[in-house]
């Protein structure tokens, strides 16, 4: 069943500050993957566009760098957002490594091998999440840093220009396949929600999707909102 047109109850799983702060990395990291490759082949495209291909390189340029400020102010407005907002801060706790991702990491490779019978119920945030969310802070510390370098390139010996390079290029390849791979194959390529997981537009999350991915989370959930359930408590709030 296609839980992405299921019409049964469903769950807030990302805020709208959430969801546009989503967008505005999706959309600006594409743009300086695109514009950023087509460096690499620059005279094969140049030639390409023929009298145009100057033109062409110039407007590269400057949404590359457009793209790379996008980038850059969404990040410091994320990372602020989960200091002084309750609803980042939740966030951020929630995404926290823990020891417990370890065991459930250990239990779903093996439950994918056919050696345990049953998943582990996962929370809001499973590790493979944890992992993605953490590597896109890791990844674009890289690529601003080394982005800002370039960028100032006189005030820089050529030695760490061409370090500064190697990294930056070396981390677009990585982002790009962990955007195609990684991420949208699993989020959106999902059996349950095939051919698109809506919630990075509405926010919601089905019933359904949430017992089938996040158990835990949809128990708790449960608990918050069904007084007669045992260890649910009628005064908290999701």
């Amino acid at each position: 069943m296609n839980s992405a047109n299921d019409t049964g109850r469903k769950f807030l799983r990302m805020t709208k500050s959430q969801r546009i702060q989503h967008v505005i990395l999706f959309v600006s990291t594409t743009v300086l993957v695109l514009t950023g490759f087509m460096l690499q082949a620059d005279t094969w495209l140049i030639g390409l566009f023929g009298k145009h291909g100057e033109t062409v390189f110039y407007i590269r340029g400057l949404l590359h760098r457009i793209a790379g400020v996008t980038v850059a102010a969404v990040c410091a407005y994320h990372l602020i957002y989960v200091i002084i907002s309750k609803e980042g801060r939740s966030w951020a706790i929630d995404m926290l490594p823990r020891p417990k991702d370890a065991i459930e990491a250990y239990q779903n490779i093996m439950f994918m091998l056919g050696f345990c019978k049953q998943k582990p119920k996962f929370d809001r945030f499973m590790y493979m999440e944890k992992l993605e969310y953490w590597s896109v802070y890791f990844g674009m510390t890289i690529v601003i840093v080394t982005g800002a370098m370039m960028w100032s390139e006189y005030l820089w010996p050529k030695f760490y220009l061409d370090i500064a390079n190697v990294f930056h290029l070396g981390e677009a390849v990585l982002a790009a396949l962990a955007i195609i791979v990684g991420h949208i194959f699993t989020v959106h390529y999902n059996p349950h929600v095939y051919p698109m997981n809506r919630t990075f537009i509405d926010g919601m999350i089905s019933e359904e999707m949430m017992k089938e991915e996040h158990e835990f989370w949809y128990e708790q959930e449960i608990k918050k909102t069904d007084p007669s359930i045992p260890g649910a408590d009628s005064n908290d709030k999701g």
